[in-house]
């Protein structure tokens, strides 16, 4: 049995033994070592153990959002503290809002012609007035109001390989000439033959403008603040046709024709200041000129270092997966590009079909259909007008709401309103009309125009966003054809249908269409708030088709992707 003085002399001897002097001395500079490590550690953590606290907790606040406290307006507050300097973030943003103002003006510049068959075919068709300079009837003013549809397809077509080929920059400029060419063909015509020349022009032009515009936007954004930007070629839309409705009220048609030369002239003088999209100089090789691009719209050459490192890298995968000679139609076929191909040719129809183009040709007569007393001009003028504030909201609220939930309000608002004029309109068959009735159509057509107006600019957005990087300037411009090629047969058959199922049975059209377009969205559509293009990428490339059936990775991969991003660019910082 071990005793107390056993355990003291084993206390003892274990206080006292004897170690070897080199073995001592190492173990003392391996401790000596260690502490000094701990201690530069804590004195340089010390240094920034402020800045990282606030920064972590920025980081963490935009990973887990509060919904009862946090503001969506925190999106592009994100994106300030994402860049440490907000100087610079700030200059960032500003010098994005500048470039896209340059495609806005070009956009309400193609929205003029646009509402130009609403000012033209009245005073032609009123054979009591001194602006009917040239005779025509229905038949011939079906083909002013559609032409237009007609001849936009064809420069959508050109439009994606100069967009690939000569930049997105260098299209939007040349989109400008056939403009002009088209409203002084307008302004100087004598028949009705060259009318029609004139309107192709403009729809050529139109054509080659939009899908370059959607992709420049959608490259040079930054994602948050993308879901503004992006939208906002529509509010130009509309503010041209407000402009062209407005002068149409005061002008003749031919002076009407010269002010549309203001916009382009305008356009291209902002446009040459703006640079070209760094996506596309650093898929052409020009590293140089994408650095600088990339640091005058972000507004921190650190934070443009690390995107253009994160482009490239990802370029050269792509480059080594596929193979060069491979055309665009066998690229399309890919899982990552036929997914978002079908869901925006399919909802662009359903679109069309719920009368969102059909009320800007045929604003005037649509409106003339609700009653002889109606002011048909000052109406179709408070149409364009609230179509516009509408798309300003729009891109407002696109900070705040998902894009699927704002395209299933916008389309159930448009489809009930429409359903609710075509049942009052067939209640009301064969009795006269009354001032209830002007009444009760105006609220619900100026309803559908402030619901249907998402419902508008979501395609252009969808092609902005959907498709992957390395077809996408090709196939905006192929979907842009082919909507146009759609819509100028919709609108050529307008009056023919309006004629047989009457305008009731028209707006019972639109609702139907809206309601299919909400289910056929809500079952399909990703949701893209928040995510880079190359993780939508990510997203089609994944094997389901159902929005429900999604990887729910989805949204963890964004935020560690955006919160190894920030980390990057503040160790880049901390190093400097």
């Amino acid at each position: 049995m071990t005793t107390e003085r056993d355990r003291l002399d084993d206390k003892n001897k274990q206080k006292y033994e004897i170690v070897s002097s080199t073995d001592k001395a190492l173990q003392q500079t391996k401790q000596y070592q260690e502490q000094q490590q701990k201690a530069a550690l804590q004195y340089h953590n010390n240094q920034n153990v402020h800045q990282q606290q606030q920064y972590l907790l920025h980081l963490h606040q935009e990973q887990y959002p509060s919904h009862q406290r946090r503001s969506r307006l925190s999106s592009i507050a994100s994106y300030l503290s994402a860049v440490p300097d907000e100087k610079a973030a700030a200059r960032g943003i500003f010098h994005q809002i500048i470039s896209t103002c340059a495609v806005l003006i070009l956009s309400a510049a193609c929205g003029m012609p646009i509402g130009y068959s609403a000012v033209i075919l009245p005073q032609l068709t009123d054979v009591n007035a001194t602006t009917a300079e040239i005779a025509i009837n229905i038949e011939m003013g079906s083909w002013i109001a559609s032409v237009h549809s007609l001849a936009t397809p064809i420069g959508s077509f050109f439009s994606g390989s100069l967009a690939d080929y000569l930049g997105r920059r260098t299209t939007l400029m040349l989109s400008t000439i056939p403009l002009c060419f088209g409203w002084c063909t307008l302004a100087l015509t004598k028949s009705f033959s060259v009318i029609i020349i004139g309107r192709l022009l403009c729809g050529f032009s139109t054509g080659l403008l939009g899908g370059p515009a959607q992709v420049y936007i959608a490259e040079t954004a930054e994602p948050n603040l993308r879901s503004i930007l992006i939208g906002a070629p529509y509010v130009s839309y509309s503010m041209g046709i407000l402009i062209v409705y407005s002068l149409g009220s005061a002008l003749h048609w031919r002076n009407v024709a010269w002010c549309g030369n203001i916009l382009p002239i305008c356009a291209v003088i902002a446009i040459f200041c703006i640079p070209e999209t760094p996506a596309w100089l650093v898929r052409n090789n020009k590293l140089a000129r994408a650095l600088k691009a990339l640091t005058f719209l972000r507004g921190s050459d650190i934070v443009a270092q690390k995107e253009i490192e994160d482009m490239t890298e990802r370029l050269n995968k792509e480059r080594a997966t596929t193979r060069t000679n491979e055309n665009i139609f066998k690229l399309c076929t890919q899982r990552c590009a036929i997914k978002p191909l079908i869901i925006v040719i399919i909802f662009s129809l359903l679109q069309m079909l719920s009368g969102s183009f059909i009320v800007v040709f045929y604003a005037i007569d649509i409106i003339s259909d609700f009653g002889a007393d109606v002011d048909t001009k000052s109406a179709a003028i408070w149409t364009a007008a609230i179509r516009m504030l509408c798309s300003l909201i729009f891109c407002v609220v696109l900070l705040f709401v998902r894009r699927r939930r704002i395209l299933a309000i916008s389309s159930i608002g448009s489809g009930l309103s429409c359903l609710v004029l075509s049942v009052y309109m067939y209640a009301h068959v064969g009795q006269p009309k009354t001032r209830t009735d002007v009444l009760v159509a105006a609220a619900c057509l100026f309803t559908y125009i402030a619901f249907n107006t998402a419902v508008m600019v979501l395609p252009g957005i969808m092609i902005g966003e959907l498709f992957p990087a390395r077809i996408r300037g090709r196939t905006a411009g192929g979907i842009f054809a082919a909507m146009n090629i759609g819509l100028f047969g919709l609108t050529k058959i307008f009056p023919m249908v309006q004629s047989h199922i009457k305008m009731r049975g028209v707006f019972m059209v639109f609702a139907i269409s809206s309601f299919v377009a909400t289910i056929f969205m809500w079952f399909f559509q990703p949701e893209t708030k928040g995510r880079t293009l190359d993780q939508i990428e990510d997203y089609f490339n994944e094997s389901n088709w159902i929005w429900f059936k999604r990887d729910k990775r989805y949204k963890q991969v964004a935020l560690s992707e955006k919160a190894e991003c920030a980390k990057n660019a503040a160790l880049r910082v901390e190093v400097k």
